[in-house]
């Protein structure tokens, strides 16, 4: 294998195993594609390839575990379709003014405060919202995922950090991020892939969405199995460590 597809290899793998996890996907390939190919913008061909890949990974794990069920169907389309309202404004306004800077002093910011707000979110009871109403919760968790749109904070984080707040367990927390994923991630492929003219799946796309997939697989299945044990403590000292490293590089 060449030092070309081990690159694309890294990119996939990295992808598959950051996408559910709350540590950032996206502003871990940010850092690749500075310190690597000396980018200071989104590769949207690599990131479409990736999140398809994570699409798919993700509806075969629910698929396998039984979450699409009719009553669970049901229960969550509707809810998720409003959750995932206050993101498509967002994304719509930053599509219209194009905004697409990439930065190491932001990823390092936002990695450090959402390692914070997840702590805070996981540990202080104090703080937990009493929210019966889980329509009111996802909605709620969807103005949160909003936060994902700064590289280096985290969707999944983001919800995760909300629906903690919001009195749901490691778990179901985490679970309720992977479903507020799936209209997300469609977005985010599909505005992703009207951008290209042509778009011709050649040997690294390939590279990046077969490890993509694999990774991202079993990252959700061993995550979704442990959280409740270990909890996020682990993922918030990553993330202060990655932060600090990044700002420490900066100045």
């Amino acid at each position: 294998m060449t030092n070309i597809s081990i690159y694309y290899v890294f990119y996939g793998l990295m992808q598959g195993i950051t996408e559910f996890i709350p540590i950032s996907s996206s502003g871990h390939l940010n850092i690749i594609e500075i310190f690597v190919k000396n980018l200071e913008s989104r590769n949207y061909l690599y990131e479409t390839s990736a999140h398809f890949a994570s699409l798919m990974a993700l509806l075969l794990y629910l698929l396998a575990n039984k979450h699409f069920s009719k009553s669970n169907i049901k229960a969550y389309w509707k809810i998720l379709i409003f959750a995932t309202v206050p993101a498509i404004l967002l994304g719509f306004i930053i599509k219209f003014y194009d905004v697409t800077y990439i930065s190491l002093e932001l990823i390092g910011y936002t990695s450090i405060g959402g390692a914070i707000l997840l702590y805070v979110s996981d540990k202080e009871k104090k703080l937990k919202l009493k929210i019966k109403n889980k329509s009111t919760k996802f909605i709620l968790a969807g103005f949160f995922q909003c936060l994902a749109f700064l590289p280096g904070f985290s969707r999944a984080g983001s919800c995760i950090i909300a629906f903690r707040l919001f009195g749901e367990d490691r778990k179901y927390s985490s679970i309720y991020s992977l479903y507020m994923g799936i209209p997300i991630i469609c977005l985010s492929f599909f505005s992703n892939i009207k951008e290209f003219d042509n778009f011709i799946v050649d040997k690294n796309l390939s590279l990046i969405f077969v490890s993509t997939f694999f990774a991202a697989y079993f990252t959700i299945s061993v995550f979704i199995k442990f959280i409740n044990k270990i909890g996020f403590t682990p993922f918030v000292i990553y993330r202060i460590l990655i932060g600090l490293f990044i700002l420490a590089y900066v100045y």
